[in-house]
């Protein structure tokens, strides 16, 4: 039931995270952060339901793990209940069978660095975008400018309305190897020994 609650409260954090949109005048992303973070904040969740299946203790301290770095890597309020699917994970884990071998635990180390690495992957590979937004027809166009444009008059006859800049745009680099290391981190708890059964007393 603990490791239950985990899920549930992955799945939570993941679908308030897909869904913060930006400003009210911000260009579209080239790639999408929103769906790109649930994506990746919902690795946990997909670990620790593989742990619950099989009872095993393993994938649950790996999706408790991978729970907890990722709160601490994103440093949001939004994402900051995480801790408390990590914590449920650990619980649910003292009362699962124990191990084939003791060497299986590295598993749940490599399983957890895999999916941090994801998130470290995505946001070493940003990139600074800087902008300028004209009224148009509907709405805005926008032009891609340097930084120091975005300091001009505002709001004149064909002056920009509004700019900015954003530091940590994704790119599809970071997004490309973000993806292999999150895949390879399910991956890598789906092939993982099965647990033995510990006979009763």
């Amino acid at each position: 039931m603990a490791a239950a609650g985990g899920v549930l409260a992955v799945a939570t954090v993941v679908l308030v995270v897909g869904s913060q949109a930006g400003g009210d005048i911000a260009p579209p992303a080239a790639v999408p952060r929103g769906l790109v973070l649930s994506l990746l904040v919902s690795v946990p969740a997909i670990i620790g339901l593989l742990g619950i299946v099989r009872r095993d203790p393993v994938l649950l301290i790996a999706a408790a793990g991978a729970s907890l770095g990722a709160a601490l890597t994103l440093g949001s309020i939004i994402t900051l209940p995480l801790v408390i699917p990590a914590l449920l994970f650990v619980l649910a884990a003292v009362g699962g069978t124990a191990p084939a071998r003791r060497a299986t635990w590295i598993v749940a180390v490599a399983i957890a660095g895999l999916s941090l690495g994801a998130f470290a992957g995505l946001f070493a590979n940003t990139e600074a975008h800087c902008w300028v937004a004209y009224p148009s027809d509907g709405g805005y166009s926008y032009r891609m400018v340097s930084e120091s444009e975005t300091s001009q008059m505002m709001g004149g006859p064909g002056q920009p309305v509004a700019g900015g800049c954003d530091g940590g745009a994704l790119t599809v680099r970071g997004v490309g190897l973000a993806a292999v290391l999150a895949i390879g981190s399910i991956a890598l708890a789906f092939g993982a020994p099965k647990p033995r059964q510990v006979a009763a007393a």
